[in-house]
């Protein structure tokens, strides 16, 4: 993050003391926003200054904040007061010190990435964390482009941005069919920053339900399990180092569910009543 940039004025902002970031109320809350004084009529130097370009985060998704989150449906609300949650409590030893991230998961159009981007925003904001977001098929790209004798970037150079951001984003997991190259080379990000104790957040339009249920469930469901879709051994990582936040807005599919009965960390962490 930058600090301490000036003003077009020369003078440092009062909003924000150059931080880029400033707060807005809204109801009884303060949540964080991009400061107005880093959106100056100069494309490039507004990119060189704004917080959010140097998270990595779209122009598309940068108004995304806590404070303009529009839950629609009670699956939402708890998807957001987890999110809410999760910032309140970073400082904690028992978040940022081992780990601990969030994967959001529903169908599209629900807010993953909004809330996402906005928890990225608020850590930068108010515990200056550095942070990346990446889709996940740019950053599969970016790697593969590494391998380009013309290109000015190499793979250890694109592992080493996303391995060592305090906080990344990984957007859209599982948008595209997963190669055994894919896989292996995710399963190195995700186990990198679990051993790292690196928080990730992770957004996928894939439902989450154990293998057993993904067995037997009917062969006529319109989209794979996110199982089915990473893997069982990516699955178990995400599982150890994230708490899984469901987005749904409908009744959940395929019948009945089995009792919930978490046996391990990640179990406890996947349970609706979150980490403790």
């Amino acid at each position: 993050m930058s600090e301490g940039v000036e003003t077009a004025t020369g003078r440092e902002c009062p909003r924000c003391q150059g931080t880029g970031f400033a707060s807005t109320r809204v109801g009884t809350r303060e949540y964080a926003r991009r400061c107005g004084c880093r959106r100056g009529s100069g494309a490039d130097a507004a990119r060189a200054i704004d917080p959010l370009h140097a998270l990595g985060i779209p122009g598309g998704h940068r108004h995304c904040s806590l404070g303009n989150f529009a839950p629609r449906t009670p699956a939402l609300s708890a998807a957001y007061d987890r999110a809410l949650a999760y910032c309140n409590r970073f400082a904690e030893a028992g978040v940022r010190g081992d780990g601990l991230g969030l994967l959001f998961w529903g169908p599209s159009g629900t807010g993953k990435t909004h809330l996402a981007v906005a928890v990225l925003a608020e850590l930068a904001a108010n515990h200056g964390v550095g942070g990346r977001f990446c889709t996940f098929g740019a950053l599969l790209d970016e790697i593969a482009h590494s391998y380009d004798k013309a290109s000015m970037t190499s793979e250890s150079d694109v592992l080493r941005s996303v391995l060592g951001a305090d906080v990344l984003v990984l957007d859209d997991l599982g948008a595209r069919k997963m190669t055994d190259w894919a896989a292996d080379t995710l399963f190195t990000i995700v186990n990198g920053r679990y051993m790292a104790r690196r928080p990730t957040l992770v957004t996928t339009s894939f439902e989450d339900v154990d293998r057993e249920v993904a067995v037997e469930a009917p062969g006529f469901r319109r989209q794979e399990y996110l199982i089915e879709r990473v893997g069982q051994r990516l699955r178990s990582r995400l599982l150890e180092m994230c708490a899984f936040v469901p987005m749904q807005t409908s009744p959940e599919r395929g019948g009945p569910r089995r009792p919930f009965k978490p046996s391990t960390l990640g179990g406890l962490r996947r349970s609706p009543k979150g980490p403790s």
